[in-house]
């Protein structure tokens, strides 16, 4: 098994979306996802499901500055907390975003807007009202166990894992082809989006899978799944028996 540490990726995911009105900046614009990881919550503790929040910012802070600030802020406030940078396309428009993933509920979403400014960061006061589904871009640092050829599970999130694929894919065939494995009732419940890895030179083009009971089994079987239609999209088309 070969271990990396600090890999950059990217991530897209489409979630509803939902401004946040209360424990904010006056006048920011703050969105938030409505149920993460919907159709997974039954079967996890409630305890266990963060709060994604998503700053809105004046502009796009690079993912450095962000990671850095982020540290100096944990240190000075007592709480954890991940940020990382990232676009949101909703309603239309395009927002750069600090994307907050929130373990401690209690630590209120203001607190941390009050602490980014206070290390340079402007925070968009350009409030939309928004309550509708759009898709979430976000560049990040993952740490990686390679457990198979092309197989990735992540050191920190013990749900999480990656999958190569051969080639970049549209956002729509994605959702068709998630849409259809989903009735396959084998792979048990997951939740998937798209993205990629720089490794080295090279880029690697993969689904990330949410998968509570996390194995190299079960997420070889939704990797063949999805492989199945991506190599040959044109089964989409054949009515399922």
């Amino acid at each position: 098994m070969k271990s990396m540490d600090k890999v950059y990726g990217c991530i897209y995911k489409k979630e509803f979306l939902a401004t946040v009105e209360k424990n904010i900046l006056p006048g920011s614009f703050v969105l938030k996802i409505w149920r993460p990881f919907d159709g997974l919550q039954d079967k996890m503790p409630l305890r266990n499901i963060p709060e994604f929040y998503f700053m809105v910012m004046a502009e796009d802070y690079p993912l450095e500055d962000i990671v850095v600030a982020s540290e100096k802020i944990q240190l000075k406030c007592g709480q954890l907390f991940d940020a990382v940078e990232g676009n949101i396309y909703v309603a239309g428009e395009t927002h750069p975003v600090i994307r907050i993933k929130l373990f401690d509920k209690s630590f209120l979403i203001r607190d941390i807007q009050s602490l980014f400014t206070d290390f340079g960061f402007e925070i968009s006061m350009k409030k939309m009202a928004i309550k509708e589904k759009g898709v979430i871009k976000l560049k990040k640092y993952i740490s990686l166990e390679e457990v198979d050829k092309g197989v990735y599970f992540d050191k920190k999130t013990p749900e999480l894992a990656y999958f190569r694929i051969p080639h970049q894919i549209e956002w729509d065939l994605f959702e068709e082809i998630t849409k259809r494995i989903k009735v396959n009732v084998a792979l048990g419940d997951f939740d998937t989006a798209i993205g990629a890895f720089h490794i080295g030179n090279k880029v690697e083009y993969i689904i990330r899978v949410l998968k509570l009971q996390r194995s190299l089994e079960s997420i070889d079987l939704i990797k063949k799944d999805y492989l199945i239609y991506i190599n040959k999209p044109e089964l989409l088309n054949i009515n399922a028996i």
